[in-house]
């Protein structure tokens, strides 16, 4: 029978179940959506005019155009994503997407960044030649894969030239992609979590006596509970710690290669401090230094960002913040049987990061404590001694240019010295 012929004959095409969308009506919905971008754009365009009075609806009727549009486009996209024409709609929505995102909303003006390059590479992919194609496609999946493949093999152990391979060209691909953290994070084991501390110094005027400079200080920490966790599940502080672990990318710079003049030289200039060395730590480790992306460019932007955020207008040209990298040590398995406190501040490392100015710029290179650990030492409490710290807290001692004594008879709740209960 004939019917039966059909089912065997494979010359005839198959019918899709699902017809695909005819091009008018995919062309409608991205053009709405696209029409939405660009009144977002606009209003965008007109709080730049107006300023930082610009009218909190404005800010908030972008922020809903925006991401309605974008969804509106990404549903055309879905319908016909074989035509080339629709990712070009793409391209235009998320380009505007950009401009129509308010300020604060930055990490959604690079999604949308990502989002606009992601578009318009395929829509050229898609108006090239099939023999041009399949190269560059086959050229993409073959670089991805070997950046995973450095990152796995950890290259610093590699020759010269895969190493500068990976620092230059792989590596921040895979740090904007995020997919460079997870190959070695449990390998071992987790290493501990790190917190950031700042002091905020700014300067209010001169001592009538001792013409010394004052200053007005402000602790902050980050990221910081409750008041971070802006979700049920507090995937926002954990995403805030996650970003604060960029600057622990560091290594004990004393411990590798030969001895030299310039090893001697920085541990001469610590010893010379009045802070002294950690007692249960080799020296070598106690220097970590950044590495160099971290120096140059995140650092930089913590402290700029901790500066805008925290001082009025007025006062940044006065201000000035110290940077410190908290490392919280992990209980060991002695000190877990005889419950010790895992939130002592004698479980903590503070490193000193810096000091930066506004515009993120080092106020000192040669301070001699730059990247060295500041130790927070035990302290035995004598019977009768009214002060009950069993801590010496040098993290307030260097941040506050204050004396040991300073620091130990200052009470942490009146804002001074730095308050260690509130890492809790």
């Amino acid at each position: 029978m004939d019917r039966d012929a059909s089912l065997s004959d494979s010359s005839r095409p198959l019918p899709e179940v699902i017809p695909p969308a005819e091009w008018p009506t995919v062309r409608k919905v991205a053009v709405v959506g696209l029409g939405l971008v660009a009144v977002a754009a606009g209003l965008g365009l007109v709080a730049t005019v107006i300023g930082d009075k610009a009218p909190w609806p404005i800010h908030t009727a972008r922020l809903f155009l925006v991401l309605i549009g974008t969804i509106t486009v990404g549903s055309a996209i879905s319908m016909r994503s074989d035509l080339w024409q629709v990712w070009a709609l793409g391209s235009a929505t998320a380009l505007l997407a950009i401009a129509g995102a308010p300020a604060h909303w930055d990490s959604f003006r690079l999604l949308f960044g990502a989002m606009a390059a992601i578009a318009i590479a395929w829509t050229l992919a898609q108006l090239a030649p099939p023999k041009y194609r399949l190269p560059a496609l086959s050229a993409l999946v073959l670089f991805h894969f070997t950046g995973i493949f450095l990152a796995t093999t950890s290259p610093p152990t590699t020759p010269w030239v895969t190493e500068q391979a990976f620092i230059r060209v792989f590596n921040p691909y895979l740090q904007f992609i995020y997919l460079r953290n997870a190959y070695h994070f449990y390998s071992p084991e987790p290493g501990p979590a790190s917190v950031l501390v700042c002091l905020l110094k700014t300067e209010t005027g001169s001592d009538p006596v001792t013409g010394e400079k004052q200053y007005k200080t402000q602790w902050i920490v980050l990221p910081k509970r409750p008041a971070d966790i802006k979700d049920p599940l507090g995937l926002t502080y954990y995403r805030r710690l996650s970003l604060t672990e960029q600057v622990a990318r560091a290594y004990p710079a004393l411990e590798s290669g030969a001895d030299t003049f310039e090893k001697r030289e920085l541990l001469t200039r610590r010893r010379n401090t009045v802070i002294p060395l950690h007692l249960q730590m080799a020296h070598t480790r106690q220097y970590r230094l950044p590495q160099p992306e971290v120096a140059r460019y995140v650092l930089p932007s913590y402290a700029s960002h901790v500066i805008l955020e925290y001082v009025p207008t007025e006062e940044l040209s006065k201000t000035t913040v110290k940077v410190y990298r908290l490392e919280h040590s992990t209980l060991q398995v002695e000190q877990f049987v005889k419950n010790a406190d895992p939130w002592s501040p004698k479980m903590y490392l503070p490193f000193f990061l810096g000091e930066f100015d506004a515009h993120g710029n080092l106020v000192n290179p040669q301070e001699p404590l730059l990247y060295w650990l500041l130790p927070i030492l035990e302290r035995r409490v004598a019977p009768g001694d009214r002060n009950k710290k069993d801590y010496i807290d040098y993290l307030s001692v260097h941040a506050l240019e204050w004396s040991p004594d300073e620091v130990l008879k200052a009470d942490e709740k009146a804002g001074k010295v730095f308050n260690w209960s509130q890492l809790r």
